[in-house]
């Protein structure tokens, strides 16, 4: 009796029955393929959209590094954030629920599938801007034509809504600052002309009391210039009344005929902004409730975004049932099963 063990012999002896090894491998690889194909069927269509950024812009885009919240250092950042919002945004309950909306108007296949189960027959996957991958899942090549076609379609049409709310807003913007900047110069001009016409009424007093003869200094002459320009809107009648201000040592007649001129001037300008300071409030709050509304629609996009479903290109199906998988596991099972018997079989010849 030999009881010894040698590994050697064991290895060598398997390994010369190289044909055995084969034939159990390829056994057990028709065995995983024939397990494949009693599984439920699985199709998989899948469709590419467009999306273009124009990453130079993320420095600039003031809206979309307030809601990112973390400076974008890099171009790469701002492309990754984009394309990860968007495949973020297709698998939201509202893009899902309008998709199984569609889906069930369309199909009647459709009727007892829920929102969750969509959501995980659904998949969009990206490397770099310009190809968008969209996938769906389902029993049928037909079903998943249908979700990836009607999935791609209500992307296209609510980011394309958001991405022109984004451009919107990029105007609104611009219009909201003129609008601020404007109100503000009218409202310091208001307080400003009311200043003046305080001065210009304490002038008129000085002038009225002054000696006819006595023509007025060099200091008031340039005083009375300088505050009366600082309410001066630069139209036409204001450019007359500055050009008509008498020169140094008129008598004070000149200058108390031209401060009653300016004063009207005052006036009549102090009449008139109060309204228009009114109306630029309007106009602001309105435009604040613009761009609130279109903040809301622009679901935190890009105005440098684009986004295309090419009507050319139809949807690729495929049948995704993991037959390569099992076929390899069935062979390495199948092989690694021949090879443990082989061993219990020269153990317990050896133990004979």
């Amino acid at each position: 009796m030999n009881n010894d063990w040698n590994l050697r012999d064991v290895v060598f002896t398997l390994t010369h029955r190289w044909y055995i090894i084969a034939l159990c491998f390829l056994v057990g690889a028709v065995l995983g393929w024939g397990v494949s194909r009693l599984m439920p069927p699985l199709y998989r269509a899948e469709l590419d959209l467009y999306v273009g950024i124009n990453a130079y812009r993320g420095p600039r885009d003031r809206y979309i590094v307030q809601i990112v919240q973390d400076e974008l250092r890099k171009l790469d950042d701002y492309k990754n954030w984009q394309m990860e919002q968007i495949n973020g945004l297709s698998l939201t309950d509202e893009f899902l629920s309008d998709t199984l909306t569609r889906l069930q108007s369309t199909d009647k296949s459709w009727n007892d599938v829920t929102v969750e189960d969509i959501f995980y027959q659904l998949r969009g996957s990206w490397r770099n801007a310009g190809r968008w991958h969209l996938a769906a899942d389902a029993a049928q090549p037909e079903l998943a034509i249908q979700a990836v076609d009607t999935w791609a379609e209500v992307i296209d049409e609510r980011m394309n809504i958001g991405i022109n709310s984004a451009r919107e807003m990029v105007a609104l913007d611009a219009s909201l600052v003129a609008t601020a900047d404007e109100l503000t110069y009218q409202l310091v001009r208001y307080q400003t002309l009311m200043q003046i016409k305080a001065e210009l009424e304490e002038a008129k007093r000085e002038l009225e009391d002054a000696s006819l003869d006595d023509p007025m200094g060099s200091y008031d002459h340039w005083r009375l210039l300088s505050q009366t320009t600082q309410a001066a809107d630069w139209n036409l009648g204001w450019s007359e009344l500055l050009e008509d201000y008498p020169i140094p040592d008129e008598s004070p007649a000149e200058y108390l005929a031209w401060v009653e001129r300016a004063t009207v001037m005052v006036e009549s300008d102090l009449e008139i902004l109060p309204e228009r300071i009114e109306f630029l409030e309007e106009q602001h709050d309105t435009l604040s409730s613009q761009y609130a509304e279109a903040a809301e629609k622009s679901l935190g996009l890009s105005a440098a975004m684009d986004l295309e479903k090419s009507k050319e290109v139809s949807a690729q199906v495929e049948d995704v049932r993991p037959s390569g998988t099992l076929m390899l596991v069935g062979g390495i099972l199948a092989v690694a099963a021949w090879l443990l018997i082989g061993l219990v079989r020269i153990s317990q010849r050896r133990e004979a």
